[in-house]
Order: structure tokens, then sequence, then C-alpha cells
């Protein structure tokens, strides 16, 4: 099994999913604030709290990415990385609370077909 082949397949499938996901905040945030340029929404980004709830999966790239760019990448690593993802992207039954962005995550779900076929891939690649 090649780790890095299949973190770098779903930290790319991840990239996908978040890029649709700013997209639903941002048409969100216009629809109440108007326009915002591309600088502008970095900023939003990085530090409105009305896009806070998106960091949470930004920081599962992030950690994902370096595991990916480790000179060497052990199973338990890859494995905890994929659980991670599993974790925040598919709740399942544990009793721990959701966290924002499971809360948030789960209404776009329902309402935007884009957002939907991106879970389907990253999903794909964690089954």
């Amino acid at each position: 099994m090649d780790e890095r082949k299949e973190l770098t397949a779903l930290t790319h499938a991840l990239r996908r999913l978040h890029q649709a996901l700013v997209g639903v905040a941002r048409r969100e945030y216009e629809a109440e604030w108007g326009q915002v340029d591309s600088g502008q929404l970095l900023q939003l980004l990085t530090k409105h709290p009305g896009f806070e709830w998106l960091r949470e999966l930004s920081g599962l790239m992030t950690y994902i990415d370096e595991l990916v760019d480790q000179e060497s990448i052990g199973s338990e690593e890859a494995q905890a990385a994929r659980g991670a993802a599993r974790k925040l992207l598919l709740p399942g039954g544990d009793s721990a609370p959701a966290s924002p962005f499971t809360l948030r995550y789960r209404d776009i779900l329902q309402a935007e077909p884009l957002v939907v076929m991106e879970h389907a891939a990253v999903r794909k690649l964690l089954d």
C-alpha cells in the first residue's frame, strides 16, 4: 500500500470539497454584506468568526499535507489521518458533541449538490 499516494489523493479531494464549501460560505456572506474580492475572502477565511467553522477542515488538510511532505509515512500516521477525516466528515454514533464544522456541514450537504458530489469523492477514498 502506498500511503503517500493515498494521502495525496485524499488531500486533493479534501481541497475540492473545501473549495465548494468556501463557495457556499462566500455566497452567504456576499448576500448579506456585498461582494468581496479574493484578497478580502482570504482575510475572511482566516480571521472572520463567520468562517471559523471551515478552519477545522483547513487544519486537517494542513496535517495531511505535512504527512505527505515527510520523508517516510508510517501506516499508523496514515491511518490516523484517514481516521481524522472520517471523524470530521462522517461522524458516527459516538457520544461526543458535533463540532461547529460538522453541524454546518450537515446542513450544507442537504442543500448543495456540488458539496454532495465532492463529499462522495472523499468518502470513496475513505471507504
